[in-house]
């Protein structure tokens, strides 16, 4: 049974150590994650290879995925996969018109890192209107002759599926779709993200640090007046 709401994760960061307006708190770090897993995530199939077809525990599509990643503690995995299928959820929601610059394709799913997208060094061609729907599949059909990967983020070739995006029309016929995702950045770019997503980190950690700060001396005024 699927269900779609917010999940929250707590991961315990042990022994951590950070100083903050001069003081060192050592001990337990609390970080509260908040994920969405969408129903939709059901809608993209997680193709098994052959020795797994009749593996019971395979998951079968990418919201089984998430599900299994967050049910074994993988919970930056299941951050991936959420962050990278949703890109691909948002661009079909906003009709691609053929003009904007979309690498095409079909996508995979690494178990090792949790990155779902087109594989690595794919050379499959931008989106555009000039791409038929036949070629689409001509180019998807011989992919599909080799093996699935390597991983797009991370490089893995073993531990990776390939992916299987649907769409049931309303006159019920279901419909394959290529995978789409943007352009990769430039080094700049990429650079530029980089940092900000390291800045975006310290000041979560920071703000976790200041609120045990601030507990631990609530609690320190409250054990003195009660002495």
């Amino acid at each position: 049974e699927l269900s779609s709401g917010t999940v929250y994760i707590t991961n315990a960061y042990q022994n951590a150590s950070l100083t903050m307006a001069g003081q060192t708190i050592e001990g337990e770090i609390i970080r509260e994650l908040k994920l969405d897993i969408d129903t939709r995530y059901a809608s993209i199939l997680v193709t098994p290879k052959p020795n797994e077809v009749n593996d019971a525990n395979f998951p079968r599509n990418l919201h089984n995925a998430a599900e299994l990643f967050l049910r074994v503690g993988m919970v930056e995995n299941a951050q991936r996969v959420k962050e990278t299928t949703d890109l691909l959820l948002d661009m079909y929601g906003d009709n691609p018109d053929g003009r904007t610059n979309f690498r095409i394709g079909q996508g995979c799913v690494c178990w090792v890192c949790g990155y779902c997208g087109l594989p690595k060094n794919s050379t499959s061609d931008s989106f555009s209107s000039s791409t038929s729907a036949k070629s689409t599949k001509k180019k998807k059909d011989k992919k599909k002759n080799g093996p699935p990967g390597p991983c797009g983020r991370c490089g893995e070739t073993e531990q990776i599926n390939y992916l299987r995006v649907i769409r049931k029309g309303l006159d019920g016929k279901v419909d394959d779709l290529p995978w789409i995702q943007a352009p990769p950045l430039s080094e700049e770019d990429r650079r530029k993200k980089d940092d900000a997503d390291k800045a975006a980190k310290r000041a979560e950690i920071e703000a976790n640090v200041r609120k045990a700060l601030e507990e631990r001396m609530k609690a320190d005024a409250l054990a003195k007046a009660e002495n």
